[in-house]
């Protein structure tokens, strides 16, 4: 349950700096038409809090007798795809949206997701109870 616990708050955390860094500090500069809003970012915590939670809890089976980064980021890439991309898809074909956006959008989270997964993977790896 310490894991669990542990590794939410973190991988939460991390996933949700990531976000902000990439929104407020990379977009911007790719393209000057995209500004991040920030009447949610504690709604957005909360958010990846419990994406966080999911991951932790579903980890320990994904990984088995698997140790290591890559098996994190591996899991972590494999939930963003899962998270984000169909869901991106079915709003572009609803509501005519780019679909290459929402490519780049998956490829985003899988490496948005991929770090929150190595951060799990680094606390499930310590031998630690």
């Amino acid at each position: 349950m310490k894991k669990i616990i542990t590794s939410t708050l973190a991988s939460g955390f991390g996933m949700w700096v990531v976000a902000g860094l990439w929104h407020n500090l990379v977009l911007p500069n790719i393209n000057p038409k995209i500004h991040a809003e920030h009447d949610g970012i504690f709604i957005g915590l909360i958010a990846y809090i419990l994406l966080a939670l999911v991951m932790s809890y579903l980890y320990p089976f994904y990984a088995q007798k698997k140790k290591g980064v890559t098996v994190g980021l591996i899991f972590g890439a494999i939930i963003g795809f899962l998270w984000v991309f169909p869901h991106g898809l079915a709003i572009a074909g609803t509501h005519h949206t780019s679909i290459m956006y929402e490519i780049k959008n998956g490829v985003y989270h899988l490496v948005e997701q991929g770090i929150g997964g190595i951060i799990i993977a680094l606390i499930y790896g310590r031998n630690s109870a």
